[in-house]
């Protein structure tokens, strides 16, 4: 198909042409600013999930060793462990804790009620065994 010859634009055009391009250059930068911002706020909350879900290994790998058990080598084991020294309570929470903050608020960014949720378990829990340890 042949080429369609255009005129070339008038003065009064291009300056029209130079405004509408600095507007859509401007407007899509700004999307891409608030993309950002979206961005760092999943990449804190995901840090943040992380964080307690470690937290969270920590106090359970503390009662682990106090009941005379090796340091568990991963999340299993973990469990394991604390089943067998009589804590499924946090063997329970550990399995949704590792669901809720590690998996989806960690890896995956999400950011919603199960990740509050799972975060307030995990705090509530680690604060009752301080005050038993204490």
């Amino acid at each position: 198909m042949p080429e369609v010859l255009e005129r070339p634009l008038s003065p009064e055009e291009r300056l029209r042409k130079a405004q509408a391009m600095v507007e859509q250059g401007a407007h899509d930068y700004r999307a891409a600013e608030e993309a950002d911002a979206e961005l760092s706020i999943r990449r804190r909350s995901a840090a943040a999930c992380e964080l307690a879900f470690h937290g969270l290994i920590e106090l359970a790998d503390v009662l682990i060793e106090r009941a005379g058990h090796r340091p568990p080598a991963n999340h299993a084991q973990r469990v394991e462990a604390l089943e067998d020294i009589g804590r499924d309570d946090l063997a329970n929470l550990y399995h949704r804790a590792k669901d809720g903050l590690h998996i989806l608020g960690y890896y995956d960014q999400r950011m919603g009620r199960m990740q509050r949720d799972r975060l307030r378990e995990v705090r509530e829990a680690v604060e009752r065994e301080l005050q038993k340890l204490a």
